[in-house]
């Protein structure tokens, strides 16, 4: 009995350090100026839940499918969480470019690419960061998209 008492208050102490720790990270990453965030950085602040896709350049898949993709807006408490749709029966590789101006500094676009399936909808993040009681806008344009081979 002691035992099970032991492992489950160590358990709970595990836990509790560990939200502490990242609730001080979060805090940590807004105490620093727009200006010296790096780009891990930027892409953690504009993809919850690593949902940004892979790192990509360029026109990698083409222009084939782009009309098939749709994008859908849902209101959030800092601009509109950003979704597409695949409207098409195929799998579609896509390449989706995040373009913002954050003042000093110098990265000012993302590209992330990702893969979504028939009549699924995947999250593209939000149309604008807030950050240290500022919002800035954040622009998402598809710049490529092909079906799956």
């Amino acid at each position: 009995m002691k035992l099970k008492v032991f492992f489950f208050l160590s358990s709970f102490l595990i836990l509790f350090h560990s939200c502490k720790n990242e609730k001080n990270a979060s805090e940590n990453s807004n105490s620093k100026d727009i200006s010296e965030l790096t780009y891990i950085d930027i892409y953690h602040l504009l993809y919850d839940n690593n949902n940004g896709g892979f790192d990509a350049h360029g026109d990698l898949y083409g222009q084939e499918a782009i009309s098939f993709l749709k994008i859908e807006k849902e209101a959030n408490k800092c601009g509109d969480a950003m979704y597409l749709l695949n409207t098409t029966d195929k799998t579609i590789d896509l390449a989706v470019k995040a373009s913002f101006n954050f003042p000093g500094n110098p990265t000012n676009e993302m590209v992330r690419a990702y893969t979504i399936k028939p009549a699924d909808k995947i999250s593209i993040g939000y149309s604008k960061l807030c950050y240290a009681n500022k919002e800035y806008d954040i622009k998402k344009d598809i710049i490529s998209a092909g079906y799956s081979r």
